[in-house]
């Protein structure tokens, strides 16, 4: 278990970390949220094998590399699974489907000039969000524009 300077460095590198305890309090981890990039992946493996997809999530986020159980693993990364689920709540619109994932990173990209799959998912979440609320104040400036050319041409 890292002191509170070693975790605070990896807040600082990884932003959000996470502490998963076991149900008993013996055995606890530190993880990041995944990246957009690792939650395709467990996407795509979770297809095949469920089982196999947590496990790599769990591997893929963990901070400490050690032996842990496959019950524990399992345990949190459902939790880091449950993470994502919340993040990917927001109020402008409902989640993307998944052949809308593309067109999202892409609306990132754009409004940002960052690789959107690098990101965490909550951060992924929060740049969308901000991306379609600028992409929907962008169409009202451009209505407004419209309408008022359209009173100055036929008022005269």
């Amino acid at each position: 278990m890292p002191d509170e300077t070693a975790l605070q460095k990896l807040k600082e590198k990884y932003g959000t970390v996470l502490k998963l305890t076991s149900d008993d309090q013996s055995t606890t981890a530190y993880c990041k949220k995944p990246s957009f990039t690792t939650f395709l992946k467990y996407q795509k493996i979770y297809k095949d094998n469920p089982h196999e997809a947590i496990l790599y999530l769990f591997k893929e986020c963990v901070l400490e590399k050690e032996n842990y159980e496959d019950e524990f693993m399992l345990s949190a990364g459902n939790s880091l699974v449950a993470t994502i689920k919340a993040d990917s709540e927001f109020t402008i619109d409902a989640t993307p489907q998944r052949d809308e994932f593309k067109k999202s990173a892409a609306l990132i990209r754009q409004a940002f000039q960052v690789d959107p799959y690098q990101l965490s998912m909550d951060e992924f979440y929060k740049l969308l969000e901000e991306a379609l609320w600028l992409q929907k104040h962008n169409e009202i400036r451009l209505e407004n524009t419209f309408i008022t050319a359209f009173a100055k041409t036929f008022s005269n």
